[in-house]
């Protein structure tokens, strides 16, 4: 019997709760990077993540069965070799997301872009939790289906599973380091399905997740490409990002 394991629901979501919302959606943070619970780019609804990205199936829905059984084969076929991958891939960080796809980042000697994307990630992820308080999904994890999907052994994520933040943060960087390397644009899209993947492989997330995530990421990188104070920035430091990229 397919049925989703009952956890208890809060009702309210203080200034407490919502710090430690962005702690787990970006850990492990930098120490220079200050985390804010406040947009500073954007302003609020500038980005309408509820109407880009819809809602998950329902618990007992035909689809969200399809994508409980694709997430269980996919746990139950992943080799050592591909866990131990999505296992770093756990890790939300512009220098883990080039890492995985073998792009050299020296990003401790570029403390100006390291700081730039770390911005640009908290601002996504507070735009990020505005769509989550509307959603409970289960992370397939939790669900039983005559066996349960085993994840990768180490933290497991809480809250719900949709949208996916780890497929948001990489269709932000990507769409962004695009933009100030476009001749890297097919590696880093690349890199954006296998960090996604890793989710899968996890039995983190669902496959809609991915793709609710890799809309709300793009959809931040372009209204902050879009803001005159965000662009400056970042054009200001396109040449250092492209020096951290081992990029004239």
């Amino acid at each position: 019997m397919y049925r989703p394991v009952s956890r208890p629901r809060s009702n309210r979501l203080g200034a407490a709760a919502l710090g430690l919302a962005l702690a787990l959606l970006l850990v492990p943070a930098p120490a220079d990077a200050q985390q804010r619970t406040s947009l500073l780019w954007l302003e609020p609804g500038k980005v309408d993540l509820a109407t880009l990205i819809g809602l998950p199936p329902a618990m007992n829905s035909p689809e969200q069965k399809r994508e409980f059984d694709e997430v269980l084969q996919i746990t139950l076929n992943r080799t050592p070799e591909r866990e131990k991958a999505a296992i770093a891939d756990q890790y939300q960080t512009l220098a883990r997301f080039l890492e995985g796809a073998d792009i050299p980042f020296a990003g401790n000697e570029h403390r100006e872009v390291r700081l730039l994307y770390r911005e640009a990630q908290i601002e996504m992820g507070i735009v990020l939790l505005g769509v989550r308080r509307l959603t409970n999904r289960q992370r397939p994890f939790t669900v039983w289906n005559k066996v349960r999907v085993k994840p990768c052994p180490g933290g497991r994520p809480e809250g719900t599973s949709f949208p996916a933040g780890h497929a948001a943060t990489a269709a932000l960087y990507a769409e962004l380091l695009s933009v100030a390397a476009p001749e890297m644009a097919a590696r880093l899209e690349e890199r954006v399905k296998d960090y996604g993947e890793s989710r899968l492989v996890c039995g983190f997330h669902y496959r809609s997740d991915l793709a609710a995530g890799d809309k709300a990421g793009r959809a931040v990188a372009k209204a902050l490409l879009a803001d005159r104070a965000f662009r400056a920035r970042f054009d200001e430091t396109s040449a250092e990002t492209r020096l951290a990229l081992g990029l004239k």
